[in-house]
C-alpha cells in the first residue's frame, strides 16, 4: 500500500495529474481536494456543489424541484404537486384565498383573521321545545349554545284569583363536549272553581344545566291570593315569574272582574271573560286561547243563576325551552 502524500497548488483551475493511488492534492486557490485513483486517474472528492465534476454524484429515483431525476426538462407543477421555492405559480392556490372552501389554500394572516371575525359567534340555529324531547347538537361547528327555559304557569281560580307565571333561567354553555341533552317542559297547572286551590305549573329543565320551576296556582300561598311566580336556577341569569292577581270584590250582584294571570318572560296570560252563563261557563280545556309560554292561568268571574255558581279559573300556559346554537 502506498504512503499517503499531500500535494498542493496555488493556481486557480489547475487539476493535478500523475497522482498515485491514495495520494492527495489540494488546490488552495479553488478550495478543492483531489485523490489519486487506482487506475492512475484523478478524482475530485471535495468542493462546492457547483464545482463537482460531471457524474461524480449519483442519485437513483426521486425528483429535484419537481423534475424527475434524469429528465431533460422541468416537470409540470399542479395543485396536487406543490413546488416549494420553485418560482412557479400553482393553479388553484393563492395567498388571497379564503378559508372554508373545498380547495386547498395558502392564506395570509389577514385572511385568517377575516375568517375568524366573520364566523366567530355566528348564530347557526334556533331550536324551540314546547314538549319533552332531546336536544341534539346540529354539528361539530357549534361551539356554544345559549339556553332559555321558562316553567309552566300556575292554574287560575274562580272569583278572580289567577296563577303565577313560570320562572326564567338563561345559561351560556360550552358545547364542544355536548352531543345531546334531555329537555323537560313544565305543563301549566289546571284551573278550578271558586273553592279550593289550583296546582302549580311544572318545572322546565335543560338536562342538569339549568331549570325553572312553575308558577304557583291560585290560593296556594294563602286563601284568595294569586299564585307566586316560579324561579329559575343554574343559569347565568335566574328570575321569578310574575305573580297572579288575588280575590276581587264584587263588581255587581251577578259577576266579578277576571284576574289576569302572572306574566312570564315572554308576556302576559290569556284574556279573561267578563261574565259567564250556565251554557258557556269556561272550562280548563275550552278557553285557553292566547297567552305567552309560562304565563299564569287567568282567574274567571263568577255567575249566579239562582241555583249555583258557575266560576272557573283557566289553565296556566305550558313552559318552553329555546336553544340558540353558535359557531
Amino acid at each position: 500500500m502506498p504512503n499517503v502524500r499531500l500535494k498542493y497548488n496555488n493556481t486557480s483551475g489547475v487539476v493535478p495529474t500523475g497522482l498515485v493511488a491514495g495520494e492527495l492534492a489540494i488546490n488552495n486557490a479553488d478550495g478543492i481536494l483531489y485523490i489519486g485513483g487506482t487506475s492512475g486517474n484523478t478524482i475530485k472528492i471535495l468542493g462546492t456543489a457547483a464545482r463537482q465534476a460531471a457524474n461524480s454524484v449519483s442519485i437513483t429515483g426521486g425528483s429535484i424541484q419537481n423534475t424527475t431525476v434524469g429528465a431533460t426538462s422541468p416537470g409540470t407543477v399542479s395543485a396536487s404537486n406543490l413546488q416549494i421555492a420553485g418560482g412557479q405559480t400553482v393553479s388553484g392556490i393563492s395567498t388571497a384565498a379564503t378559508l372554508g372552501t373545498s380547495n386547498a389554500a395558502l392564506v395570509t394572516s389577514d385572511a385568517v383573521y377575516s375568517y375568524i371575525n366573520s364566523h366567530a359567534a355566528t348564530l347557526k340555529n334556533i331550536i324551540t321545545f314546547t314538549a319533552n324531547g332531546t336536544y341534539t347538537k346540529s354539528g361539530s361547528d357549534v361551539r356554544q349554545i345559549r339556553v332559555i327555559v321558562v316553567g309552566g304557569g300556575g292554574g287560575g281560580r274562580g272569583y278572580g284569583e289567577s296563577g303565577g307565571a313560570g320562572g326564567f333561567s338563561e345559561q351560556w354553555i360550552d358545547a364542544t363536549g355536548i352531543t345531546s341533552v334531555s329537555v323537560t317542559i313544565g305543563t301549566g297547572g289546571a284551573g278550578g272553581n271558586y273553592y279550593g286551590f289550583s296546582p302549580a305549573g311544572g318545572t322546565t329543565s335543560f338536562g342538569a344545566y339549568c331549570s325553572a320551576t312553575g308558577g304557583s296556582g291560585a290560593n296556594n300561598n294563602q286563601d284568595h291570593t294569586g299564585g307566586q311566580g316560579g324561579l329559575g336556577s343554574g343559569g347565568n341569569l335566574n328570575f321569578h315569574g310574575g305573580g297572579g292577581v288575588g280575590h276581587h270584590n264584587c263588581h255587581s250582584s251577578s259577576h266579578h272582574n277576571p284576574g289576569m294571570g302572572g306574566a312570564s318572560y315572554f308576556g302576559g296570560a290569556q284574556p279573561g271573560t267578563h261574565y259567564t252563563s250556565p251554557t258557556n261557563a269556561p272550562s280548563d280545556t275550552t278557553y285557553t286561547n292566547g297567552g305567552a309560554p309560562g304565563a299564569g292561568g287567568t282567574g274567571s268571574n263568577f255567575y249566579w243563576n239562582g241555583a249555583g255558581y258557575y266560576d272557573y279559573g283557566f289553565r296556566g300556559k305550558d313552559g318552553i325551552c329555546i336553544v340558540y346554537e353558535y359557531r
